[in-house]
């Protein structure tokens, strides 16, 4: 029997438990641990590692290395599980769906975040996307959907996914609306904080509850996402990556990173930033909808000196009234 041949390249970063969530869906793949600033190799590819992730857990190891070249059997396999015919299956649950959406996003965002953005990644995106509109929409509401999904997926993710279906509410009261610019939003939503990892997403987290100051990683994310994403500028349009530079700025000037005023931001990027702030601040009210007015009035406290933030606050509020 022909013995495999060693792979060789660079390695990148993914978490255990995106692992463990497609395990038995692929084989080939080489695990390693970083230790003492070497990486050691765990298994070969012939071998079952499910067992090796499982005590890496116990160990409180979060996180491992696979060869880039294995990254596509990862994203491939996700896509595959987006679109089984066990995902439309009506003996499939929903939290079942929101389990694989959500481990899918973090394969996309550990590749993307690492590698930069290909077909196979923009297409799995997409398709998550596509996959998470459908379920929401079979949802009795939005407070429905996160009372019975949150625990089947990251803080991250559902995050994403309501600043998307808000976004597209608000998007449909403009008389240019449409489903390509949809896209370019959702793009934005998922991509917007591909360049942070689990750690730095709580501290922004935090940060925007309490104030204070920000690590210059952070700080940089929106940036070096966007710089990144110009790389592939074929791939994704413009409009989301604007949006991705600017979703952290104020029209004050006191935002970051570039501390841009209201008269820069185009309104699409309006429209993703009060949408996607109007649903943080609505996690943060643990998804109270009686505080949907109070939060609006802070929004407009914040945004409201900007004509063009103005107007995407007129169609928030049209859509929550």
């Amino acid at each position: 029997m022909e013995q495999a041949q060693p792979k060789t390249g660079p390695l990148v970063k993914v978490a255990i438990t995106t692992l463990i969530k497609f395990s038995d869906k692929f084989a080939g793949i080489e695990v390693h641990v970083a230790v003492g600033g070497k990486y050691v190799k765990l298994n070969y590819p012939t071998d079952t590692f499910i067992e090796i992730l499982r005590k890496l857990q116990q160990k409180e190891v979060e996180e491992v290395y696979i060869y880039q070249s294995d990254c596509k059997i990862l994203v491939d396999t996700a896509q595959k599980a987006m679109s089984a015919q066990t995902f439309y299956d009506p003996a499939t649950v929903n939290e079942q769906r929101v389990e694989s959406m959500s481990a899918s996003f973090e394969v996309v965002k550990s590749v993307i975040g690492q590698l930069g953005v290909e077909v196979e990644t923009l297409k799995l995106i997409k398709t998550i996307n596509t996959r998470a509109m459908s379920v929401m929409s079979e949802s009795p509401s939005i407070f429905a959907f996160i009372k019975n999904f949150k625990k089947n997926c990251t803080e991250e993710f559902l995050l994403a996914v309501l600043t998307n279906y808000v976004m597209a509410l608000v998007i449909d009261k403009f008389p240019w609306k449409s489903d390509q610019v949809k896209e370019k939003g959702a793009l934005a939503s998922y991509m917007c904080d591909m360049m942070l990892n689990s750690e730095d997403f709580s501290t922004l987290r935090k940060w925007e509850v309490e104030g204070g100051e920000l690590p210059e990683k952070i700080k940089k994310h929106p940036s070096e996402t966007a710089e990144n994403l110009k790389k592939t500028r074929n791939l994704v349009p413009s409009e989301t990556i604007t949006i991705i530079e600017q979703h952290h700025e104020l029209p004050s000037g006191k935002g970051f990173p570039f501390g841009i005023t209201g008269s820069r931001f185009n309104q699409l990027s309006t429209i993703f930033i009060i949408s996607q702030q109007f649903t943080h601040l609505l996690h943060k009210h643990q998804y109270d909808y009686e505080k949907r007015f109070d939060i609006i009035v802070q929004l407009k406290d914040i945004y409201g000196e900007s004509k063009t933030f103005e107007k995407t606050l007129d169609a928030l509020m049209q859509v929550v009234d």
